[in-house]
């Protein structure tokens, strides 16, 4: 969706309209920055990033550090090669980070209805990213930071999927790996529960999901998407990962299944994943934590646009 944007984005843009020199930040010291304020509002610009904050300019350089560091990290985790010559590219549009200082704020700019304390908007255009940005919200009991990286690994990861979209499945299931091991296991309880009942989606159906699933599905299928993403990734690497979801994408899973883990099929995929799930190992992950919450947990939903 395209999210209506309202004063904050105003603010961006008088900002972003005055700037007159390039930055050259370069992780880890980020030493080149500019920066501006409107108001209450300060605009901190570096080598990729954006970051605007109801905050002093030390905080939000600070902020905009932790985000060119988090970007080279993931940049390297999950694109491999790739995410060499890709860390060292600067992103051209930069990335806006926008931190909301109210849920009210936050919600006028991702929509209303949302729980979540960060979300993604991601523009494609026929050859490149056309648009990043990320909202967080400063006010969430849980705070942002977990958000952050988040909603940076949906906009790092994007670089490999300009042409196609990204499966929704793989896209969370990388996603929430950057998440706290306390919110990871708490998606791996609804798993295990939704297994117990015999809820869960079959891959097929899985992969085949285009978008998110109706709230009654939503708790599974985070649970789901993140166990399968990090069963493959333990089998290989996380570059790996990526691999297979671009082959499949082009090529279709059975053929990425075979050629990238070696598996005969998506349905001796299945097989081998679900015997894990039943494993003593899978199962003691989720047993650590006691269960889980009566409503399904709705994850931070990442809106692609394509131009």
């Amino acid at each position: 969706m395209i999210r209506t944007t309202l004063l904050v984005t105003a603010v961006l843009w008088a900002l972003a309209a005055t700037a007159s020199a390039e930055c050259t930040c370069a992780t880890p010291g980020c030493t080149g920055h500019t920066s501006w304020q409107s108001g209450s509002w300060r605009l901190v610009q570096t080598a990729n990033f954006r970051v605007c904050v109801l905050a002093t300019e030390a905080e939000a350089l600070s902020l905009a550090i932790s985000c060119e560091q988090l970007r080279g990290h993931l940049c390297d985790k999950w694109l491999g090669p790739f995410g060499v010559d890709a860390a060292v590219q600067t992103w051209s549009p930069k990335c806006y980070v926008v931190v909301h200082p109210t849920a009210e704020s936050y919600l006028r700019e991702v929509g209303p209805g949302q729980q979540t304390a960060g979300s993604s908007l991601i523009e494609l255009g026929t050859q490149s990213v056309a648009a990043r940005r990320i909202d967080l919200r400063a006010d969430h009991p849980e705070g942002y930071r977990d958000a952050l990286a988040h909603e940076m690994t949906h906009v790092v990861v994007a670089e490999r999927f300009v042409e196609r979209q990204i499966p929704r499945w793989a896209d969370e299931g990388m996603a929430v790996l950057a998440d706290s091991q306390a919110k990871q296991l708490a998606h791996l309880v609804d798993l295990h529960d939704a297994h117990h009942r015999g809820r869960t989606f079959r891959l097929a159906e899985l992969f085949a999901l285009q978008e998110y699933p109706t709230p009654d599905q939503q708790a599974v299928f985070y649970g789901q998407s993140i166990s399968l993403a990090k069963y493959l990734v333990e089998r290989g690497s996380a570059e790996q990962f990526v691999r297979f979801v671009e082959l499949a994408t082009h090529s279709g899973y059975d053929t990425a299944a075979r050629s990238v883990y070696g598996f005969e099929s998506v349905g001796d995929l299945e097989r081998q994943w679900r015997v894990h799930l039943a494993s003593p190992r899978a199962r003691m992950a989720s047993d650590d934590k006691p269960p889980s919450r009566n409503t399904p947990l709705i994850g931070r939903q990442v809106s692609l646009v394509r131009q």
